[in-house]
């Protein structure tokens, strides 16, 4: 079961704000701020804004600290407080916190002292900042946390696969509590240099602002914006929320993984890893595919990954997919990378909770095909929903879906 959940995204610095600003569809795209981006093509992104690093811990411990464990720690302490859990036996309680790509901007500045002035005058606090298990590490120690501990990488895929691997330490009796999710803050010139130069960055509509960058199954899209975020959510067998009076946010049904084995960032034609990532989840929780009401999709705004995608709900889905509603949070939160996958559990996980879903916004002209029920007109209440699916896609092949259950 989900009891707490901490989010710091594009359009929110924690879950209540995000929440509301996904249902009014607002979108986190904006200028770059974290640096100067006169060097690169792409001049947008989608930052945290506005958090301070010194709402976490003192500046002095904060500068060993790389962004993403920062944001990190923050998410998880909103998690922990809102699902009202204690520390009685440390052992018993997991971080199982992923990342795709660490300590970006340490790596990034590491390297700038590096050739600038010699490896002499490299801090001996960098290892520790630009590793992908620092955050969970943080998190473990800011909360006392002295169970399993460590960090899974599935590239845009990670934050999902870190949920999933979360729950079955705690339905298999090895952790009482976890707190899982995944984190990336990679707005950096060398990253965003690197994705400008794979040609799969979006780019406003002609004579638009740059909200309308991100624009999921338009016909027009033409790449996703890159986005950071942190979202941890805490998860804990149903007995033990029910026994503290704890209030469950929603059931984890069933989670489920594959990989393409096909090519670094390009998804399978055929679908097969994502049609088996979709049939693997739904078989191991018991679900029809009819029970499904959701889906958050990868939904990044590439050509090929909306596509594929919808080619693989209407495979796996049949007959039900026309009465799916299927919305892309990418549209306003842009591709949170490591993070994407835990944000969009969560977004899951209140849908089912609240009955009500967040629309994909910028979809004006949808491509042919791309032909779903794609939420395009704002949030939706959907009175029946009991049961959704979130879905990652990732670099590398890695897929991943969780299936979540009202209660």
């Amino acid at each position: 079961m989900i009891t707490g959940i901490g989010i710091l995204s594009p359009v929110g610095l924690d879950t209540a704000s995000s929440w509301s600003a996904l249902l009014a569809g607002q979108s986190g795209v904006a200028p770059i701020q974290g640096f100067d981006p006169e060097r690169i093509e792409t001049k947008i992104a989608c930052e945290i804004k506005g958090f301070d690093p010194e709402s976490v811990m003192e500046k002095k411990e904060a500068r060993k600290l790389d962004r993403c464990s920062l944001v990190a720690v923050a998410a998880a302490r909103e998690a922990w407080a809102q699902s009202g859990a204690v520390m009685d036996d440390p052992e018993r309680v997991g971080v199982i916190v992923g990342s795709a790509f660490g300590g970006a901007a340490t790596i990034e500045g590491g390297m700038h002292t590096m050739f600038e002035k010699g490896p002499h005058r490299i801090g001996p606090h960098l290892h520790g900042a630009m590793l992908v298990d620092t955050p969970g590490f943080e998190i473990a120690r800011d909360l006392g946390a002295l169970g399993t501990n460590f960090s899974v990488t599935a590239a845009c895929a990670t934050g999902a696969s870190a949920i999933g691997v979360a729950v079955d330490l705690v339905a298999s009796g090895n952790m009482d509590i976890c707190l899982a999710g995944g984190v990336d803050t990679l707005i950096t010139e060398y990253i965003l240099g690197g994705f400008c130069n794979m040609k799969v960055l979006g780019s406003p509509r002609e004579g638009e602002d740059v909200t309308t960058a991100s624009r999921p199954f338009d016909v027009t899209r033409d790449g996703f914006v890159l986005g950071e975020g942190a979202t941890v959510v805490v998860l804990e067998r149903e007995e033990d929320a029910r026994a503290r009076g704890a209030e469950i946010i929603a059931e984890v049904v069933s989670w489920a993984v594959t990989n393409d084995a096909y090519h670094i960032a390009a998804p399978r034609e055929d679908c097969v890893g994502i049609d088996r990532m979709f049939t693997t989840a739904l078989r191991r929780g018991d679900i029809s595919p009819a029970e499904v009401g959701y889906i958050n999709p990868h939904g990044t705004g590439t050509q090929a990954n909306d596509r594929l995608e919808t080619q693989s709900i209407r495979t796996v889905f049949g007959a039900a997919a026309d009465a799916l509603a299927v919305s892309s949070t990418k549209s306003m939160t842009g591709h949170q990378m490591g993070a994407a996958g835990a944000f969009e559990v969560a977004v899951a996980a209140l849908a089912v909770q609240q009955r009500t879903v967040p629309p994909t916004i910028n979809l004006r002209d949808a491509d042919p095909l791309c032909d779903l029920d794609y939420v395009a007109e704002g949030e939706r209440a959907l009175p029946n929903l009991d049961v959704a699916v979130s879905c990652s896609i990732g670099l590398g092949g890695h897929n991943a879906a969780v299936v979540l259950r009202r209660v």
